[in-house]
């Protein structure tokens, strides 16, 4: 038994004898061109010391048709042409030539007898191998179905042969029509040995184990993608509002996938149309992914453009169909899928270069990793459909395949470039998370002070006032509300006289912080106001310049002045009239605060009798929604007799969607 290091020196021989050896054909026998190996330390024979394998690259017998007589050890191919069993039959003289063709040559068992075995290249498409005639193997399905798949190298076990014995192969390919035009038939490269099983049994495993490297780096970038892209989603969870997180976790999750079906594609062999119709799909939703991700994250419009964009990259897996169905050839099928993915990966680096030219932090901090990632992709695609229409040679149309370092395994640049893209988008996007979590962080301590501030705003206790029982209800929608309400006592004109009451009631347009902080003036400001007039046109007029010029909002507000005999002076500025028992009482229209500063507001006296209950509301009552069903002015008004916490207990379980805020004030004189 040979020791490891031995088998791995007789490997690199036979892949050097590989790469020069040439085939001697006077009457078709193979013949061994070098001997290898080491039997006795310091001292070597090239007559006692050879290993049994041969290489098979040459000439072998080939004639295009089908007849099963070929495969007989017996029959005279002596008239075949001879063609090169290292290069495909269509650059030897049959150009897009499809269906059966026919190899034959013979091979002669060594002096001893051992076991022995052929070892194959790939193959176009599908064949089978036969040893005197007999059947020993191959590779997919003959006609009328086809596999439409590259076949790698195989290892076959012959039949045990008399020492020194000439044995007959034939070699029956069927290529497919699909790529007739596109790929030569028969053997794709050299490679073919015979000779000892063992030791081809071993050179087979070793080739085997160089493949796979070939996908290592794959593996290891589709490991990285799927690890991240989790995380990434992670973050999108704690974030439902920036979505750049979730589309970037879906771009990672489909080049996870589309690692994980290289790697597959490598072991298993997948049909080509399924393959390719998987590649593009992951392909064409991980592109849209990118392109939802830039545009969310550099502020870019969707515009007609933007999604034709998207329309002609999601379309791209229906090329593959075509050459499926034979209604076009692959390379036509091919070069449109190059075709359909440009438009998306240009206008992704055409946003980018804008968007960096403008200032955009954003824009220049993910140039360098964007381009590096698409500008190789657009080139490779260039090259590949340049290599379709005759212009470029096979070698430069792979770019995508060169190894930037092949040690301690191969590294592609299109693998090399994807992992500089995900560590810098990465590193991108947790600045960003760190950036957007100081913010919240500022945010939640400036939205606690205004929530401090507007419950010194919002009184917590009732004043007690003679002949007058108040009550209210506030329920802002969200954190801080841009509802407010006030109960002041007036200056009494008479010393010792029970002095008259305002009321206020106001709500800001908008929601959350803004206007909160705009309650905040206006009740500064009414305070101020309190002491210098009790009118509450006057008051209102005060508050409306104030208020115009200080943003883009409005603000409707209700002013109530009530004596303690019942007497009720009201002024209305755009807001909803208040109830008294169930009725609305009437008030001129009137513009809302900060809309016009010349606006003149009126004043209506009414009287409120014993036992009377005023009511008075924000637009948050009926305008409270359930299944896009308001609960309306109807309800509101039927409400409007109850007691306040009643009326805002009904609106929220009807579906808050303002500020609610309930007075309810009965009269007792």
């Amino acid at each position: 038994m040979r020791s490891r290091p031995q088998l791995l020196s007789f490997a690199l021989g036979i892949l050097a004898l590989i790469g020069h050896s040439a085939l001697a054909q006077s009457n078709g026998i193979a013949v061994s061109k070098a001997d290898m190996g080491a039997a006795h330390p310091a001292a070597f024979s090239l007559i006692t010391d050879h290993e049994l394998v041969v290489s098979l690259d040459g000439q072998w017998r080939f004639h295009p048709g089908d007849d099963p007589r070929w495969a007989s050890a017996t029959f005279d191919d002596s008239a075949w042409p001879l063609l090169r069993s290292d290069q495909p039959w269509s650059i030897q003289g049959y150009e897009n030539m499809s269906g059966f063709a026919w190899y034959r040559f013979t091979v002669q068992a060594p002096s001893t007898a051992v076991p022995l075995a052929l070892l194959l290249p790939s193959i176009l498409t599908d064949y089978e191998v036969f040893e005197n005639g007999k059947k020993i193997g191959g590779f997919g399905r003959m006609p009328p179905h086809g596999s439409l798949r590259f076949n790698q190298t195989f290892l076959y076990h012959l039949a045990p042969a008399p020492a020194g014995a000439t044995l007959q192969i034939a070699i029956r390919v069927w290529h497919h029509p699909t790529f007739a035009a596109y790929l030569g038939g028969g053997p794709r490269y050299g490679g073919a040995l015979f000779g000892d099983d063992t030791l081809l049994e071993h050179l087979f495993r070793l080739s085997q184990a160089e493949r796979l490297t070939q996908v290592v780096s794959f593996f290891a970038v589709g490991i990285l993608n799927a690890v991240i892209s989790v995380t990434v989603f992670g973050l999108y969870l704690f974030r439902r509002s920036e979505r750049e997180y979730l589309w970037f976790a879906i771009l990672l999750l489909m080049s996870a996938l589309l690692a994980a079906l290289t790697v597959s594609d490598f072991i298993l062999n997948f049909p080509l149309g399924l393959r390719d119709f998987l590649a593009e799909t992951l392909g064409a939703f991980g592109l849209a992914a990118a392109l939802f991700f830039f545009s969310r994250v550099l502020e870019a419009r969707r515009t007609l453009m933007w999604h034709a964009v998207l329309v002609v990259a999601l379309l791209d897996p229906l090329n593959v169909v075509l050459y499926l169905l034979r209604y076009a050839s692959p390379a036509t099928s091919t070069s449109l899928r190059v075709l359909f993915d440009l438009p998306i990966e240009v206008y992704i680096l055409v946003l980018l270069f804008r968007r960096a030219l403008a200032g955009s932090r954003n824009a220049r901090l993910l140039f360098v990793p964007t381009i590096l990632l698409y500008g190789t992709g657009i080139l490779g695609g260039l090259i590949l459909f340049s290599f379709q229409l005759g212009w470029w040679p096979r070698t430069l149309a792979t770019i995508n395949q060169w190894n930037v370092v092949q040690t301690p395994f191969p590294v592609q640049i299109q693998a090399f470039v994807q992992l500089i893209f995900i560590v810098a988008l990465l590193a991108f996007l947790i600045r960003r998370f760190a950036k957007s979590r100081a913010q919240e962080e500022r945010y939640t301590s400036d939205l606690e002070a205004v929530r401090s501030l507007q419950q010194l705003l919002i009184p917590e206790t009732l004043p007690r006032i003679l002949n007058l029982e108040i009550s209210t209800a506030y329920h802002p929608a969200q954190e801080v509300g841009g509802d407010f309400y006030q109960i002041l006592p007036l200056p009494a004109s008479i010393p010792n006289a029970q002095p008259d009451t305002l009321i206020v009631l106001g709500d800001v347009a908008g929601k959350g912080l803004p206007a909160a902080m705009t309650v905040s003036m206006l009740v500064g400001a009414l305070r101020c106001l309190v002491e210098t007039t009790g009118s509450p046109a006057e008051i209102l007029a005060g508050l409306n310049r104030r208020l115009v010029g200080r943003g883009s909002g409005f603000t409707t507000c209700l002013t109530i002045r009530l004596s303690p005999s019942g007497t009720l002076i009201l002024a209305n500025a755009g807001h909803l009239a208040p109830y008294c028992n169930g009725q609305e009482l009437f008030s001129p229209p009137a513009l809302p605060l900060g809309l016009d500063p010349n606006a003149v507001f009126s004043e209506q006296t009414f009287q409120l009798l014993h036992g009377d209950r005023l009511t008075l509301l924000t637009d948050g009552v009926p305008e409270a929604t359930c299944r896009h069903e308001l609960f309306g002015f109807e309800r509101t008004a039927s409400l409007s007799t109850s007691p306040a916490s009643a009326i805002a207990e009904a609106a929220l379980r009807f579906g808050q969607a303002d500020d609610i805020t309930v007075l309810s004030i009965v009269a007792n004189h």
